[in-house]
């Protein structure tokens, strides 16, 4: 305790000699003698930098860049200078146009101070080597366009001039390469034999090395008063976009048709009023944006934003990320529209193609990452679709890491795969644009476009949607009579209702506004004659097949198809044309599929001679409910129509053994008629329960291949919170068009089909039975 106590009483002591002994100027806060200069006095003192900071006297950098702030500044070497001298035709930087010596020092310098390890470091994902860019100081200028040169804008105002920000946002990124980036966290992922592919002449990096765009860092973390510097052996300038780049004057119009393409998607975008650089005058400005969200058939990402887009997360990325382009030349784009392919061989030029057709053939060459076109991903090359593009070098005519990305130029096209699915007829034969529309208002366009189901798709054509079915009454008929061109209204005429005032056309084509309500029925209705349409599984011979919507559709010869509604009316539905595609098979067929017209009541009450008496079941277990616009046909109150099933129907024989066994009571209404309020209370328990129990819950045709152990809708009792369903094992004979049904505990047979087998009603299938299920 004792020298504790001294050292406290030391403590005052000690304040004082200090403050006695110190004058006033004294105790200012001096510069240390031996801290280094700011970035500018450091760049004079060692020499071999006076060529970079002749520009930056003619900047408005200089300044700060003497006094404070923080920076990070990549300077290149006076002999880098003489060689760029050399390189453009200046003898100075006084020969150069003041602009692009003000550009060029903007593009060296990064605000904060970033050493080798800090510039690896990125906010989002705070760890070393998950960087590889900063935004520099370089924001690029107002540029005035003339809307006739973007022609395929969408809303351009031929030769008006536009006062535009070409970059959404202006402000490019500096890239750069070290160790950390590519054998730390990113997985080497881009490799150091890349980056003399992305800048040609260049040699690949070696460990050790630092890079920035084309240039060698000689010397690293050199520390200055207000931030660090590192040495070039180049200069370095700012670099196009992807989006710029296809007009660069090094290409000529090598690009152009892939820019008028890309350029359909493109619209300049109003961003209020500023001051005209040129005149000084307050001017209208804006920007160049680009339609884009791959779901839609638009463009993957806008090619002209300097920022990463969001294609992995909702956060900004661009520190860590960059895009990648590829753009097919004139000549192979040409050449692809004289060879044996889908798109030669629905259109003679890309100016017929509808946008939809546009946005799949583009996004082929639309990448996420920008190593996807390095040669050490050239087996595994993912597109944003993900689709695997299988790019050659030998194809590659140009390759140019751009401000926000990778640019490769390619003489091929690389086709979409979407084109050889089964959505490809779809969507580039505009006689399926309804279809196409109802598909991609369900979202089944992704769906059908993958490869991991194969369909049949019943090709329905505009021209076809004539005197259908309105899938949801019994008597109205719907035309389509018009469409508007970008598909957005389709017109359907009505007819057939009970009620005058409905038969018409739906929405009103006079109405400058259409009613949102007719719009709806317009479109759901049509959703629901595709959905018929189109089955999960290819047609590989005769058999019952069911479609997306539920419902079944006959198969014969492989040529011949028949829905519900075609066998009850007779009709045939003729296959003029299979193409078999990579995910299955799309039939050009010469007329729609006719669905179910009647619900399983109606179906049961159309064949009364043999289900007279199960009627007399359902409706005697008062599960009949009522359809408004259907005068013959009921609901059944346990059917869940949102599901499908199949109906073992007893017939009349069947149902009378029930009774004679005492399982049911006499279902017939005069006998139900007759019982107090407690027995027809109970009589009614027991026909549920017997009709629940021919109810199984799956669709099963006698297609040879549905069997095994189904459960009914019967509840025999609860586990664990659970229901427990009466089951049956089912046989099923194709070439016999049979099913039998079996107890599965004892292995009885319980009964079998007869007569009625394949009764299609509305997502129920019907078989006629000579017994009936305990």
């Amino acid at each position: 305790m004792r020298r504790i106590k001294n050292l406290i009483l030391l403590i005052p002591s000690v304040f004082v000699l200090l403050f006695v002994s110190c004058t006033p100027d004294e105790m200012e806060f001096a510069r240390p003698a031996n801290l280094e200069g700011p970035v500018y006095q450091q760049l004079v003192e060692m020499g071999n930098y006076s060529h970079y900071l002749a520009c930056l006297d003619k900047t408005e950098y200089a300044a700060p860049l003497s006094t404070g702030g923080s920076w990070t500044a990549f300077v290149p070497s006076d002999s880098a200078f003489e060689a760029f001298f050399k390189e453009n035709g200046f003898s100075s930087v006084d020969d150069m146009p003041v602009q692009r010596v003000k550009d060029l020092v903007k593009q060296s310098l990064i605000i904060d101070a970033y050493n080798t390890t800090i510039l690896t470091f990125y906010p989002s994902g705070w760890y070393a080597g998950n960087s590889f860019r900063k935004l520099s100081q370089y924001k690029d200028t107002l540029q005035i366009l003339n809307g006739s040169d973007y022609a395929n804008f969408e809303g351009v105002i031929p030769n008006k001039d536009y006062l535009t920000d070409v970059g959404r946002g202006r402000v490019k990124p500096l890239t750069y390469w070290l160790d950390a980036y590519l054998d730390g966290t990113r997985n080497n992922e881009m490799e150091r034999t890349d980056y003399s592919f992305m800048f040609p002449g260049e040699e690949n990096m070696v460990k050790g090395q630092m890079k920035v765009f084309a240039a060698h860092v000689n010397k690293t973390n050199i520390i200055a008063e207000n931030g660090i510097i590192y040495e070039l052996d180049k200069v370095i300038e700012p670099r196009p976009s992807q989006y710029q780049n296809l007009t660069s004057e090094e290409y000529g119009d090598k690009y152009s048709i892939f820019k008028s393409l890309i350029d359909r998607f493109g619209y300049f975008r109003y961003m209020g009023m500023v001051e005209n650089p040129y005149t000084g005058a307050i001017d209208s400005s804006y920007q160049i944006r680009f339609n884009t969200g791959i779901t839609n058939n638009m463009l993957a990402f806008d090619p002209s934003d300097e920022l990463m887009p969001k294609l992995l997360n909702n956060v900004d990325r661009t520190e860590a990320n960059a895009t990648a382009l590829m753009a097919p030349t004139n000549d192979a784009l040409l050449n692809y529209l004289l060879e044996d392919n889908e798109v030669a061989n629905n259109y003679d030029s890309y100016d017929e193609m509808p946008l939809d057709v546009v946005g799949i053939f583009l996004n082929v060459n639309f990448f996420t990452h920008y190593w996807y076109v390095l040669p050490s991903h050239f087996n595994s090359s993912y597109n944003v679709g993900l689709e695997t593009v299988e790019i050659s070098e030998g194809d590659i005519v140009d390759r140019k890491f751009c401000s926000n990305g990778m640019f490769v130029g390619v003489n091929k096209v690389y086709p979409t795969k979407s084109f050889s699915t089964v959505y490809g007829p779809m969507v580039l034969d505009t006689a399926y644009s309804i279809m196409l529309k109802a598909v991609k208002n369900m979202g089944l366009d992704n769906n059908i476009q993958g490869t991991g189901v194969d369909y049949t798709i019943l090709g329905i054509r505009n021209n076809q949607f004539v005197n259908i079915p309105d899938p949801n009454s019994a008597t109205r008929k719907i035309t389509v009579v018009g469409y508007e061109p970008d598909m957005s209204v389709i017109y359907m005429q009505v007819t057939g209702d009970a009620d005058p005032a409905n038969n018409r056309i739906y929405p009103d084509p006079l109405s400058s506004n259409p009613s949102s309500s007719d719009l709806d029925y317009v479109q759901e209705t049509l959703n629901d004659i595709v959905l018929n349409q189109i089955v999960e599984v290819p047609f590989e011979e005769d058999n019952y097949y069911q479609t997306k919507k539920g419902a079944f559709v006959y198969v014969k010869d492989g040529t011949q198809l028949q829905g519900g509604g075609d066998i009850d009316n007779k009709v045939t539905v003729n296959v003029e044309e299979t193409k078999q595609l990579a995910n299955g098979k799309f039939l050009v067929t010469d007329k729609f599929i006719n669905p179910p017209t009647k619900y399983t009541y109606g179906a049961l009450f159309g064949n009364m001679t043999s289900f007279l008496k199960f009627v007399w079941v359902i409706n005697g277990a008062d599960a009949r409910l009522d359809i408004p616009g259907y005068a013959y046909d009921f609901l059944i109150s346990f059917l869940d129509l949102r599901k499908t099933y199949t109906l073992l129907a007893p017939n009349n024989a069947a149902v009378d053994k029930a009774v004679a066994d005492g399982v049911i009571p006499n279902p017939s209404p005069a006998y139900l008629n007759s019982l107090n309020e407690l027995d027809k209370a109970t009589a009614k328990k027991q026909l549920l329960e017997f009709a629940k129990k021919h109810v199984i819950q799956h669709p099963i045709p006698t297609d040879g291949k549905t069997q095994g152990t189904f459960k009914s809708l019967n509840v025999t009792g609860i586990v664990d919170f659970a229901p427990v369903y009466s089951s049956y094992l089912i046989g099923n004979d194709y070439e016999n068009q049979s099913l039998k049904i079996f107890d599965p505990a004892t292995g009885e047979e319980l009964a079998s089909t007869i007569n009625i087998v394949n009764l299609l009603s509305k997502r129920v299938i019907i078989h006629e039975i000579d017994g009936y299920l305990k």
